[in-house]
């Protein structure tokens, strides 16, 4: 069963990150005087939000919290806590979708951990304007969307995600982002992965405005990702294709 998790109101969330701009960090804490909750719904126990914070702790000290960390133990530190934020939060997608819920966990929760991660600087790590840039909404969904494929998430850069999960049209949809994602990691070529991913991902969202892929079979939806992975590769390295011979011409 799913459970409620505290909001914190955008207007005591400014606040806090205006305190931790300034220098101010708190202690981590189970809860906070105005924070607020779903009107219908267990909600979770104090002990609980806890655990996470020391599950998450825990899993920072291994990538030397609270000392700084390298770009390779910072990304490593993402794979390992998404797994633990997945496990700790059992959310609704109702409740996934609230931005309180996340502010709540970034500035009350966790903000020892948010702030060895991003620093104080970037206000969409702190307060949950994108989803998909705040530091604990984002882990939490790339763990839903990668669970039982944990191998692809891993050999993913923060990068290809970005290119991947912000993109609404392809983040939206949890088996095209993984079978694009596969298609990616899975290729055999000396071209650089960043140019790949950036140019694979445009072809898919101009493919997508012909092609509603929900009504696509997993299989189609692979063969799709890996020919168009395969189209701009061909292009990235000079050799002449068509993509009318694959089938994919919309």
């Amino acid at each position: 069963m799913s459970e409620l998790w505290p909001h914190l109101p955008a207007v005591v969330g400014a606040t806090l990150y205006a305190d931790i701009y300034a220098g101010r960090l708190r202690e981590p804490r189970e809860s906070h005087p105005e924070q607020t909750w779903a009107p219908v719904g267990g909600r979770v126990a104090p002990k609980h939000v806890r655990e996470l914070i020391d599950a998450v702790s825990t899993v920072a000290r291994e990538y030397r919290f609270p000392e700084a960390a390298g770009s390779d133990a910072r990304v490593a530190f993402d794979r390992d806590a998404a797994k633990v934020i997945r496990a700790h939060l059992n959310l609704s997608w109702a409740e996934a979708g609230n931005r309180d819920l996340w502010s709540f966990l970034s500035l009350v929760a966790l903000p020892h951990v948010t702030m060895w991660r991003f620093g104080p600087n970037n206000k969409e790590r702190w307060i949950a304007t994108d989803l998909t840039r705040h530091t604990w909404a984002r882990l939490w969904w790339q763990a839903v969307v990668f669970a039982g494929h944990e191998h692809i998430l891993a050999a993913l850069s923060e990068s290809d995600l970005n290119q991947l999960l912000e993109r609404r049209s392809i983040g939206g949809d949890p088996r095209l982002v993984r079978e694009m994602a596969g298609a990616v990691t899975e290729l055999a070529t000396n071209v650089s992965r960043r140019p790949v991913i950036r140019d694979v991902t445009a072809r898919l969202r101009r493919y997508l405005a012909f092609l509603d892929v929900r009504a696509l079979s997993d299989q189609q939806v692979r063969d799709i990702c890996r020919a168009l992975t395969s189209e701009t590769v061909t292009r990235l390295t000079g050799r002449s294709g068509d993509s009318r011979e694959r089938g994919l011409e919309p």
